[in-house]
């Protein structure tokens, strides 16, 4: 997959320079959230959206919490009902790891790394292990490296002469059920002034914001340029059907499910969001009666 680019990592920079024909361009597939060992991770869909990047021979970015990883002794968000039941067992961290790495090893020649999201850290403080580094271990091959991102971080796309910064972070804070989210964009905006593209995720909404910014310099003048903002949900329909739950009782929204495909060629950036309804799981008791999305 990865054959026409060279990839490098330094510090917190993740560079990527495309070797390809001219006019190719580079693909890339976000996601976040997928929550994987879940009960109410929607599997299928998950999967259908990599098939996508499969396709478009796009670079897989996950940019945090591909584990949901509540149910560890010392975590006290504990509550087995939320997960599934093959992972109700005593070596629950290193169960779930092998799993995952056993049902994306079809998709992990397209993976470019992984981040971890506040439930990978939860895990990694309460419990001293890293289930990202572990994840992206297992997956990695003597052809392909996966890299391990940080919770936030940098990838620089070099394409045609052409470079393109972009800025991951995982996200922080509440779910913002008014703006969705979306007066973050204006405060990284600021804070980020170089970046043709930022992605986020974290609170499972799903918004793609392309900010104009006016802007001078002594090369190019006077001219106009795009920002883009990305924030994508992930799998996790932890709403439910609305009749019960942790998300219904705070008073939360059901949220939409899905990636995002973004292409780059030269400077041009076109984003196509892989948005879908969640689905109106039962109640917690249905949970033991089998919906769990099995995928085997």
């Amino acid at each position: 997959m990865f054959k026409k680019y060279e990839i490098t990592n330094k510090g917190a920079v993740i560079t990527v320079t495309n070797w390809a024909k001219k006019g190719k361009g580079i693909k890339i597939l976000v996601t976040s959230d997928v929550h994987f060992d879940s009960a109410l991770c929607n599997r299928t869909q998950f999967f259908e959206d990599m098939e996508v990047a499969l396709e478009n021979e796009a670079m897989i970015l996950i940019i945090g919490d591909f584990f949901d990883a509540m149910n560890g002794r010392f975590d006290p968000r504990r509550d087995m009902s939320k997960l599934r039941p093959e992972y109700r067992r005593e070596d629950y961290y290193d169960y779930i790891v092998q799993d995952a790495a056993n049902k994306l090893r079809e998709i992990s020649k397209n993976i470019l790394f992984i981040a971890p999201g506040n439930h990978e850290l939860s895990v990694l403080k309460n419990a001293n292990t890293d289930l990202t580094s572990r994840l992206a271990k297992k997956l990695s091959t003597r052809n392909h490296s996966i890299f391990v991102g940080g919770y936030g971080g940098i990838i620089m796309i070099q394409n045609m002469s052409v470079t393109i910064p972009i800025k991951y972070f995982h996200g922080s804070g509440g779910e913002a059920p008014v703006t969705r989210g979306a007066i973050q964009t204006n405060r990284q905006a600021v804070f980020l002034p170089d970046f043709k593209l930022v992605l986020n995720g974290h609170s499972h909404h799903m918004y793609w914001i392309p900010i104009v910014r006016e802007r001078v310099n002594p090369y190019n003048g006077h001219y106009f340029d795009i920002q883009h903002h990305v924030r994508t949900p992930g799998y996790l329909m932890d709403y439910g059907d609305g009749t019960s739950g942790w998300e219904v009782t705070r008073g939360g929204v059901p949220k939409p499910i899905g990636s995002c495909l973004i292409d780059i060629k030269g400077e041009e950036i076109l984003v196509t969001p892989i948005i879908h309804a969640p689905l109106p799981i039962g109640s917690v008791e249905d949970l033991y009666e089998g919906i769990v999305f099995p995928q085997e």
